[in-house]
């Protein structure tokens, strides 16, 4: 065999479900045998794969427990191989594979997405966030049209369960509460202010504004929309505390 094949060879028994035996791995006398060598290898590319998802999931860990949590992180390894340079980016489809898993507790898969988003957005692009003092600067550039950008980790995600109080109270070490559908869906703004990842639930008028914002449409056409969707709102005024807030908390970028 030449490297290319020798490698591939070992990949696929690595990958394979079930280690398997190589005939192309020498016996040697006082030593384990050729495939309980080759178990060493496969064995131990699964437990640093579940090893990753266990701290990409922390809450959600806590929250499964490790028996259940690691068999679900053990289907996901077999099923889904690892294709990253930085094994810190392994585990992008693990909320949707637990939803498929765990159709019934759908509050698991949400739990899962919220952990997954708050790791990402850690070490997500930096940005220079927008300040009310560049926020005229900005407007200069084009008053009638001007438009305001997020910044590079914000994030909206949807529950329809409690999971952002099962979350906080994971993190306070407390029992998390009993699983309650929401009355009605909630949209989640996760993003990284200086160092720290943080998340909110926002209303539907701030979350179709944040998504029209993240789409690049100008202010002034948000406004109108906002105030067509929503006809019983005075959108000004709306619009005005939510920006205010956009930038204390950092949601927004500065461009010029």
């Amino acid at each position: 065999m030449n490297l290319e094949e020798l490698q591939h060879r070992f990949q696929d028994i690595v990958l394979t479900k079930e280690c398997t035996y190589a005939d192309w791995v020498s016996e040697r006398e006082g030593r384990l045998p050729s495939r309980d060598r080759l178990a060493i290898y496969h064995n131990a590319y699964r437990i640093r794969l579940i090893d990753v998802l266990r701290e990409n999931f922390a809450h959600t860990v806590i929250y499964l427990g490790d028996h259940w949590f690691n068999q679900l992180a053990s289907d996901y390894v077999q099923s889904h191989h690892s294709t990253y340079n930085n094994i810190g980016y392994y585990g992008h489809q693990f909320a949707e594979f637990v939803a498929n898993q765990l159709p019934v507790d759908k509050e698991v898969a949400e739990l899962a997405e919220l952990d997954w988003v708050l790791r990402r957005v850690f070490d997500g692009k930096d940005s220079v966030p927008l300040t009310m003092e560049t926020l005229p600067v900005l407007v200069s550039q084009d008053p009638d049209n001007f438009c305001l950008t997020p910044v590079p980790t914000m994030t909206l995600i949807t529950h329809e369960y409690n999971t952002l109080d099962i979350w906080h109270a994971i993190d306070k070490d407390s029992t998390p509460p009993e699983v309650i559908a929401l009355p009605q869906q909630v949209d989640v703004l996760i993003w990284r202010k200086e160092h720290s990842p943080h998340f909110r639930s926002v209303s539907p008028l701030e979350s179709l504004a944040l998504q029209w914002v993240h789409e690049g449409h100008a202010v002034n056409e948000i406004g109108e929309a906002l105030q067509n969707r929503f006809p019983d709102v005075d959108v000004s005024n709306e619009f005005g505390l939510m920006l205010q807030r956009w930038i204390n908390d950092e949601v927004l970028a500065f461009h010029v």
